[in-house]
């Protein structure tokens, strides 16, 4: 905690700075209080990165961006408006500190100034993006963006994270990529909604370097209704990510080795229905499927079963989120949520199905201050324990039930 005044000081006195040379710059600043209901201190997997009881940084986040005059945003979706008519250009840089260290491995990792620190130093987002009049509209971002597959994001932005712990589904999925992904919007009548098509090309998983030297596609299909009021979002990721040279950093969490040099295929779908009840309502439906083929490698005694998969695996699930913004400053929210790891594919957690349901208050005393109590319930079905313990509880836990009750403030900072 130590480096968080000097941090928060230079948010603001970067604002001035950058303000004066047309580039907007806004920021979070996240704290988080953290408990559970049994002796141990973890508090993963339902804390995600909070793997520690207690008070947490979770972020000083500095984002500094050249907008972009556009109709379609890859990773989100196309929206409404005429086309604009001419080429345009713009940038994102996001750098972080605290605690919800999403590490991009080939960078983060290898930053000496986080050697052995639990709050951490990241640069979180850094790309550039470019609009083209082409077809229906298309834009392009290029460098280290967060991920499109799945409902959440690596923010504590609401839409779509309206939760301060995340659902299995955020934990069994990537967090971000380097690379390419472009996406354009489709040519279609108004009548019949908004459809964008999106394709990228990146490192695999969280990666900056891929020791493996294979590339990951990406593919999405969108469509918004013609009112904006309904979303379907249809995202996937496929690709060979085997772990070479004795190197599993780059493919956690799921690692698999062939001694025998095949490339072994993992692929991730999800499909996301969002509907706007009326002005304050509105669910979110998620559902995912993902597989990772096996190796031959079996891991040695030092490493928990299912360090690395030696049989073609799969992992699915699905979660049911409401939100009622039944004041202007409160909201209400709801999930419920189900996955099952039948062979425990997951390096850190033990084969079985979870069950989690979580609910929370949102209250914006002010504009840009947001402060919500949480409470969560886990149960883990299946042999192994899930929760308590140490990380990783596929080998250290020691529970299968869990409550988790936390309270988190985020300010959002933009002048």
């Amino acid at each position: 905690m130590k480096r968080t005044p000097f941090a928060i000081a230079a948010l603001l006195a970067s604002s001035v700075c950058l303000a004066r040379d047309g580039i907007d710059l806004h920021g979070r600043i996240q704290f988080g209080l953290i408990g559970n209901d049994n002796g141990s201190d973890n508090v993963f997997p339902s804390g995600f990165l909070n793997f520690d009881e207690g008070l947490n940084l979770n972020r000083i986040d500095l984002i500094a961006e050249k907008k972009l005059k556009t109709n379609i945003h890859p990773r989100i979706g196309p929206f409404p408006g005429p086309k604009p008519g001419k080429p345009d250009w713009g940038f994102e840089i996001d750098l972080r500190y605290g605690r919800d260290a999403a590490i991009t491995y080939g960078l983060d990792d290898e930053l000496d100034i986080n050697e052995g620190k639990k709050n951490l130093w990241l640069a979180q987002q850094w790309f550039l993006r470019a609009y083209q009049p082409w077809g229906g509209g298309f834009s392009l971002i290029a460098g280290s963006w967060f991920t499109p597959l799945g409902y959440e994001i690596g923010a504590p932005v609401d839409p779509p994270t309206g939760f301060y712990t995340h659902s299995y589904a955020f934990i069994y999925g990537p967090s971000k990529h380097v690379g390419l992904m472009g996406a354009m919007k489709l040519p279609v009548e108004k009548a019949h909604g908004l459809w964008s098509l999106g394709l990228g090309i990146v490192q695999g998983w969280n990666n900056l370097q891929d020791n493996n030297h294979d590339k990951t596609l990406l593919l999405d299909l969108r469509w918004r209704s013609a009112d904006f009021h309904a979303w379907v979002d249809f995202e996937n990721i496929i690709g060979n990510e085997q772990s070479e040279n004795g190197v599993t950093d780059q493919t956690r969490p799921f690692n698999a080795i062939s001694t025998h040099g095949e490339k072994l295929l993992r692929r991730m779908h999800s499909l996301t229905l969002n509907q706007r009840i009326d002005k304050t309502r509105r669910w979110t439906l998620n559902a995912i499927y993902g597989y990772q083929e096996g190796g031959d490698l079996v891991a040695d005694a030092h490493n928990p079963p299912g360090f690395l998969i030696t049989e073609d695996s799969a992992w699915y699930g699905i979660n049911l989120n409401y939100y009622d913004r039944f004041r202007p400053d409160m909201q209400f929210a709801l999930r419920a949520e189900w996955l099952r790891d039948a062979k425990g594919a997951h390096a850190l957690l033990p084969a079985g199905d979870y069950y989690a349901i979580t609910i929370n208050l949102s209250w914006w005393p002010l504009k840009q201050l947001r402060i919500r109590p949480e409470l969560r319930y886990d149960y883990h079905d299946g042999p192994g324990k899930a929760f308590g313990g140490r990380v990783p509880t596929v080998f250290f836990g020691e529970e299968n039930r869990q409550w988790l009750a936390s309270i988190d403030l985020t300010w959002f900072y933009h002048p």
